[in-house]
């Protein structure tokens, strides 16, 4: 046992897990963005229903406990995206931050190595796809009673989706689109549910009378002027202030946050460099605020799910959501909410944001202070962490400078790394930081989900335009894609 690593224990499923096979040539540009643009749009079109959901299940005391960590995730319930790509994203970030940190044996220069830790990861996620779908079986979230045929299907329906997510990522992540699979599921599904926030027109039941609403809060407001159960005041202050669904209030503070990212992006600091092999060669060296994108507030959600996963099997499975158990007086319970949502009461609701900004300040106070700590320091924490084993350390950065033969001009070039020490780390945490703040306003303003998924949305969405464009440098401008959109051509 003293030479056993974790990556082992990928050994027997090595020729078992399907894999993706790695290209033999380069891609070509056309090639990657067919790929990926395909990878989104299957990943989109997979929104189909479950079958096999008891009929009662829209009548059902179990509702969704993690309603506010969808639009993070691009999870959609009671669909074959009941998840999303949540187990994928823990699965690779954890066990990659593990191995950073030395707590995984892994030798990343071995191939061997790198396929079992591969492996390892695909096992992880598909794993947690099987454990999440029995969580929410046996709580009574798909309905009371079902036979073992329906959890037999249910099983099959979200376990095979999972899977098959996993290696529709993989395809991305082996060369043949662009950035991460992750990164542009992530991406796309948080563009559409943004477009199906405003604009869907899909009936929601949101009450036991039957009565419904608009999904889209655009198409609420329209309606709130012909709707019969309400006076016209009264619909179009509802579709400003309802906390159940999408209004129109939580879309433009969505607009407004999505262009403060698109601010911060931008946010640089542009160090002066000179190179030490031309004399009189000097240039700028950017040191972006943003410089791990929105990893950290990433972070910081994977152990908010895992929290309220866990705490969710203690309450309702375990105590059966019976406020009189000892375990929901210590943990709370949780409260339906229009037949749609599971509320959990205090203290989880500590680390629950708000259904809406003033029903938050009267109700739970004390939520505005513990989560929003909650995400800045963890958020933080991964930040010092993460520059660290992932190669953009001030050490890392001034072994680069070396190789390239530049150095900070005025330094002397033995002080690099104390210098930059001074930067890579403050502009990491402070921008981590920033976008957790961001993040979390939008949250206790009643989002729901909305801002954390807008955030991480356009810092990855920027990132993939800035790998699509270095590619389209790269291959000389060479794409029959630009000629038939009439981009000018770059070799010319």
């Amino acid at each position: 046992m003293a030479g056993f690593r974790l990556i082992d224990v990928a050994k027997p499923f090595l020729p078992i897990l399907p894999e993706v096979e790695s290209p033999l040539e380069r891609v070509p540009f056309d090639e990657k963005m067919v790929y990926t643009i395909f990878t989104a749009l299957i990943y989109l079109f997979a929104e189909f229903p479950l079958t096999g959901i008891s009929k009662d299940f829209q009548t059902a005391t179990v509702n969704d406990p993690i309603y506010f960590l969808r639009g993070v995730f691009a999870a959609s319930p009671k669909t074959l995206l009941e998840f999303g790509i949540f187990p994928i994203i823990s699965s690779a970030l954890l066990l990659q931050l593990l191995a950073g940190l030395k707590i995984i044996k892994v030798n990343f220069k071995i191939q061997k190595d790198r396929e079992l830790f591969q492996t390892l990861t695909k096992l992880f996620a598909v794993s947690q796809y099987f454990i999440l779908t029995n969580i929410f079986i046996f709580s009574g979230y798909y309905g009371a009673n079902l036979s073992i045929l329906q959890i037999a299907l249910l099983n099959f329906q979200l376990c095979g989706a999972g899977l098959f997510i996993t290696l529709l990522t993989e395809v991305v992540d082996k060369g043949f689109g662009f950035a991460s699979g992750i990164m542009i599921l992530n991406t796309a599904a948080v563009a559409t549910n943004f477009i199906a926030d405003t604009f869907g027109v899909s009936q929601i039941k949101i009450d036991a009378a039957g009565h419904t609403e608009a999904q889209g809060s655009l198409m609420n407001l329209i309606q709130s002027f012909r709707n019969k159960d309400t006076t016209i005041l009264g619909g179009i202050i509802a579709s400003f202030t309802r906390d159940y669904l999408p209004n129109f209030t939580t879309t433009v503070v969505v607009v407004l946050f999505a262009a403060i990212v698109c601010y911060l992006q931008s946010v640089r600091l542009e160090l002066p460099v000179r190179s030490t092999r031309t004399r009189g060669v000097n240039n700028v060296y950017p040191i972006r605020l943003l410089n791990i994108g929105a990893l950290a507030l990433l972070f910081s959600y994977i152990v908010l799910f895992y929290v309220h996963i866990f705490s969710f099997i203690l309450i309702q499975i375990v105590a059966n959501n019976n406020q009189e158990s000892i375990i929901c007086k210590i943990l709370g319970h949780y409260d339906n909410v229009n037949n749609l949502l599971a509320v959990p009461t205090f203290p989880l609701s500590l680390l629950t944001p708000p259904r809406s900004f003033f029903g938050g300040m009267v109700s739970q106070p004390l939520t505005f202070v513990v989560y929003t700590s909650f995400v800045v320091f963890t958020s933080i924490c991964f930040a010092s962490q993460w520059q660290n084993i992932s190669g953009s350390s001030a050490r890392d950065l001034a072994a680069e400078f070396k190789d390239q033969g530049i150095t900070l001009t005025g330094r002397r070039e033995q002080n690099i790394a104390k210098e930059l020490d001074k930067i890579v780390p403050v502009a990491s945490n402070t921008g981590a930081a920033m976008l957790a703040l961001l993040a979390v306003t939008g949250e206790l303003l009643g989002l729901k989900g909305k801002a954390a998924g807008i955030v991480i949305g356009i810092a990855g969405g920027f990132s993939l335009l800035e790998l699509i464009t270095l590619d389209y440098q790269q291959s000389g401008g060479q794409s029959a894609l630009s000629s038939v959109l009439g981009a000018p051509n770059a070799g010319m």
